[in-house]
């Protein structure tokens, strides 16, 4: 069956739109913690940005015959770091530690532009890369932060726990559909793999913000202090 690649684009859209409301109340409405409920809604609200601009044909660029979806990794850039971000607030580990989360998450995003880009040995070179900065930033989000973490309360640590377990299980599944797709070994068709990723980027933006959107209302009700702190 042929898949309609602009209509799942305006799926998606309609998914990070309606995934953007709930956060959207809390920032406009929320007595507490309107900090993390502005990065929540960056996450969803950039994405949306993106799905329109891919709707409409507009994001992508032609380097050396392959079509990079520009747009696409843009979002990722942006929003991947407020991910991590949210969840380096959840546990509080020091600026320093908040900080080697959000350059790592960077880089991996930046090498699998690269990857893309440049293609043959060198561009699986640069997934290597990317794949070596990803199991860094695993590391940090399931051994580091855990470790530095000061939760004040179960509740603030149970949602930081989902989120974070959340988010290593769906990022995962993201090169494994790069190998599968043209960029790899081409097993997976450009239409497919355009459907794959609105998938996974619904499942891991607007239930990250659907889990944590719940989290916030026993993180108001206990009060807790979630703003940055130095190591």
């Amino acid at each position: 069956m042929e898949i309609d690649v602009t209509l799942w684009l305006w799926v998606g859209l309609a998914g990070m739109t309606v995934g953007s409301l709930p956060s959207a109340y809390r920032l406009l409405f929320g007595d507490d913690h309107r900090n993390l409920a502005a990065v929540l809604f960056g996450v969803t609200g950039i994405a949306a940005l993106a799905y329109l601009s891919m709707a409409l044909g507009y994001g992508t660029m032609e380097v050396a015959g392959t079509t990079i979806e520009v747009v696409r990794y843009a979002d990722w850039l942006l929003t991947t770091p407020l991910m991590v971000l949210y969840l380096g607030l959840l546990a509080q580990p020091g600026r320093r530690v908040l900080s080697a989360l959000v350059v790592v998450d960077v880089i991996v995003v930046l090498a699998g532009v690269a990857a893309t880009a440049l293609g043959g040995l060198v561009g699986y070179a640069f997934f290597g890369i990317g794949s070596l900065a990803y199991l860094v930033l695993v590391a940090l989000l399931v051994g580091t932060l855990p470790r530095r973490a000061s939760f004040e309360t179960s509740q603030q640590e149970a949602s930081f726990t989902t989120l974070r377990n959340l988010t290593v299980v769906v990022w995962t599944l993201y090169p494994v559909v790069w190998l599968l797709a043209p960029t790899g070994v081409g097993l997976l068709l450009t239409d497919t793999e355009v459907l794959v990723l609105s998938y996974l980027d619904f499942v891991s933006k607007v239930g990250f913000v659907a889990v944590a959107v719940r989290g916030l209302s026993t993180l108001s009700d206990s009060k807790t202090d979630l703003s940055v702190t130095a190591d």
